[in-house]
């Protein structure tokens, strides 16, 4: 049987056990167009991305080890007559999965996996049915019950998924296939944070400024020469505002959820909406109706191992986007970057001082994001190690590019200052964290464009529904 892909964007299937459309050595191989691929007779490599260093091409035809440590967003598959080996960078903002069952099978497409319904893990499943059952709570976003739930179906199916012998390549790792199949760790992320937070520059301000301005710069420039028809998500409050500003969008999208405890969250969005037809810079502007979150998910997912269930919405509005983009830039890196959620402020705070930053949080008055204390009024040992762990990247660009189709990206997954918000003093850092101040600054003084909003601003939905949607619905059209 030949199985030949459909036109989607930038899939590809490798396998030592299918038969496909072309052959290298034992391989057997499909894409579209979407995937690049580059040979010298002895090597094969297949890749899409960019990097922000030099062509992406010129690094692969090189030592193949260079890729390792190289600073962009790609996907690179590299074979020989009978190896393979599969690399996603430092920032994973790609999806990769492989299958062990009857040889070796590597997709960034479950789909085009032959899965039947025999492969089903029926007891991975199980484990999150209560959570949707009509009798169940439903929670508000930000309940503590629900919020377990969510980060339990996070960390399971960040790398794992509901088939047998079916796994993603983990953050952190790659793939290897010599004789047998290894993921292999290469990145040390949380070990590369904890040295930044216990090794100081001795800037100020200013100069972080300057320099992250500099990268940021850089690196669209490289964007905007490799891709033409650019989509940038403006949802995220600052992080996606600033971001912005670095692009001539083709597209900009944004949206709010319309249920309860939401409205108290929808002037900020207003306000920096106006900012931008103030400037004749246009905005998309979706409103979803989260009592039909479930129906939405159903109709624009084609993978039921979305990790990040809120980033449902902005797959909703790239799928329904008339001009397909070549790119989606989204905020991923940002939060953990700057440091601008509580959990690192407070973590800085004594605690009787830290009802103080009630007001640094955008959005936190609504009844599904009420301020409290992380930490329950204890201070916290050991900041650099807590640290550490709490900025390792969550991975949203990898679900929006994996449901879309679409290569996902983010200025602030840049190896060059992702780290240097956690090495400057004190208080930088604490600026960054209570009040942004960095962001502000780079957009009023190279954009003049005065951040009107509250610090950091959001909106949360409820998304038990979206998990049962994605375990029936979405998990019925993969088999």
């Amino acid at each position: 049987l030949i199985i030949m892909l459909i036109i989607i964007y930038m899939r590809f299937i490798l396998s030592d056990n299918m038969e496909l459309a072309h052959r290298f050595g034992k391989w057997h191989y499909s894409h579209d167009d979407g995937v690049r691929t580059w040979t010298n007779g002895e090597r094969l490599c297949l890749y899409f991305g960019y990097s922000i260093d030099g062509d992406l091409e010129e690094l692969i035809a090189g030592d193949p080890n260079n890729i390792k440590n190289a600073n962009g967003k790609f996907c690179v598959v590299m074979l020989w007559q009978d190896e393979m080996q599969v690399f996603v960078d430092y920032f994973c903002q790609t999806k990769v999965y492989y299958n062990t069952r009857n040889g070796l099978t590597v997709t960034n497409h479950l789909a085009l996996l032959p899965l039947t319904e025999h492969d089903i893990d029926h007891k991975s499943i199980k484990q999150f049915e209560d959570g949707w059952n009509d009798d169940a709570r439903l929670y508000a976003c930000k309940d503590s019950h629900n919020m377990e739930y969510m980060q339990k179906w996070n960390r399971f199916s960040s790398d794992g998924t509901v088939f047998h012998a079916t796994s993603s390549i983990p953050q952190n790792c790659m793939l290897e296939h010599k004789g047998s199949t290894h993921i292999n760790r290469i990145h040390y992320t949380q070990e590369d944070n904890l040295k930044a937070f216990e090794t100081k520059l001795d800037w100020g301000t200013a100069q972080l400024e300057d320099e992250i301005h500099r990268c940021m710069e850089q690196h669209s420039a490289v964007i905007k020469r490799e891709y033409n028809n650019i989509c940038s998500s403006v949802s995220e409050g600052i992080d996606s505002t600033l971001q912005d500003q670095y692009f001539n969008a083709d597209t900009r999208i944004m949206y709010h959820p319309q249920g309860e405890g939401t409205l108290l969250e929808l002037p900020p969005k207003q306000k920096i909406i106006q900012q931008y037809r103030d400037k004749d810079l246009d905005i998309k502007f979706d409103v979803f109706d989260v009592r039909d979150v479930g129906s939405i998910t159903s109709n624009n997912t084609i993978d039921p191992m979305l990790s990040y269930l809120d980033t449902v919405p902005t797959i909703w509005q790239v799928n329904q986007l008339t001009s397909r983009p070549d790119i989606v830039m989204y905020g991923q890196c940002a939060d953990e970057m700057f440091m601008h959620v509580p959990k690192f402020l407070l973590a800085r705070v004594p605690p009787p001082h830290r009802n103080r930053y009630e007001d640094s949080y955008g959005g936190r008055k609504s009844p599904a994001r009420a301020f409290t204390d992380p930490y329950n009024g204890v201070m916290l040992d050991n900041w650099q190690m807590s640290f550490s762990h709490m900025a390792v990247p969550n991975l949203y660009n990898r679900d929006i590019e994996n449901q879309t189709g679409v290569q996902t990206a983010s200025l602030y997954a840049d190896r060059r200052i992702f780290n240097l918000v956690h090495r400057v003093p004190a208080d930088v850092q604490l600026s960054s964290m209570a009040h942004v101040r960095p962001q502000r600054n780079i957009l009023h003084n190279h954009f003049r464009f005065p951040f009107a909003t509250k610090q950091k601003d959001g909106a949360g939905y409820e998304c038990r529904l979206v998990l049962k949607n994605l375990l029936t619905d979405t998990l019925n059209r993969v088999i």
